[in-house]
């Protein structure tokens, strides 16, 4: 029987350059993302309603994964050994050595502080690896509800689930950019999908997610997809409607409508950083 290759974790991808990228370059683009996601650079005094201690939480572990793949792929002997693993399935290898997973700021700082200027390219590898993780956990915590991924445009993905009670449904859509014209255009999308999957006799609940790159006119939106979510239609415990806002950036998220209390939900709103 053939030995499966155990699961690595893709350090070049967490660093958002590709596996044959010099050294050069990897420490370019290690600096350029611990700046911009240590700990100490999230706000306190920042009274967002998405919350502070999100993007905390979130800085936390991504500072731990950049440590982690940057001390392997910054290290020659450990590459090599890694690249072996990597690209040779069948032959085993030893595991990295420890890393450690304190914050770790690049030595030699600038002298000037600056704002790091945006690299698309890498905002859009990071955050493709990042909603993968999070359709992964969303898939797990909704075992309970038994969610199967089902693809229905122009969701990015989505899952439906039946129990014997209950009817769920959990849906990502991905906006470039969130205003009050695109708030509107998802609501419509999303009374689409509600009057599609709504069940006659079973307890119905719906969670979309909007996730955004960029955000305009941040008041409106809310007040918007709040508006839809608490109509009457939609906020009753037969029929409950949930659309969350997720900030890409800052990993951010805000629920909009009455929150649901089904135990079989609760592991996917987790997932979302709701608690």
């Amino acid at each position: 029987m053939e030995s499966r290759k155990p699961a690595l974790k893709d350090y070049y991808a967490a660093l958002g350059v590709s596996p044959d990228a010099p050294s050069t370059e990897i420490k370019k683009a290690y600096r350029l993302l611990a700046q911009q996601h240590h700990p100490d650079r999230v706000s306190a005094g920042d009274d967002n309603e998405l919350g502070v201690a999100l993007a905390r939480q979130y800085a936390v572990e991504r500072m731990v994964e950049l440590n982690e793949a940057y001390a392997v792929v910054s290290d020659k002997k450990k590459r090599a050994a890694y690249d072996q693993l990597r690209t040779a399935p069948s032959k085993p290898a030893a595991p990295a050595e420890p890393v450690s997973t304190t914050w770790e700021m690049p030595a030699e700082p600038t002298a000037t502080p600056a704002v790091t200027p945006s690299n698309p390219v890498l905002d859009k590898t990071v955050s493709q690896d990042f909603l993968q993780k999070l359709k992964t956990m969303i898939a797990q915590g909704g075992a309970t509800a038994n969610l199967k991924e089902e693809p229905e445009k122009p969701w990015l993905w989505s899952f439906q689930g039946k129990t014997w009670g209950g009817n769920y449904s959990v849906s990502l859509r991905l906006c470039p950019t969130l205003n009050p014209n695109v708030a509107r255009e998802s609501v419509s999308q999303v009374q689409t999908m509600v009057s599609k999957r709504r069940s006659s006799w079973k307890s119905n609940f719906f969670l979309f997610v909007l996730a955004f790159q960029s955000l305009s006119e941040g008041e409106t939106v809310l007040k918007v997809l709040r508006a839809f979510c608490n109509s009457e239609d939609n906020s009753s415990r037969r029929n409950l409607v949930n659309i969350v806002v997720l900030d890409l950036n800052h990993r951010r998220s805000v629920l909009c409508g009455k929150r649901a209390t089904d135990a079989a939900i609760g592991p996917v709103l987790a997932a979302l950083a709701i608690s």
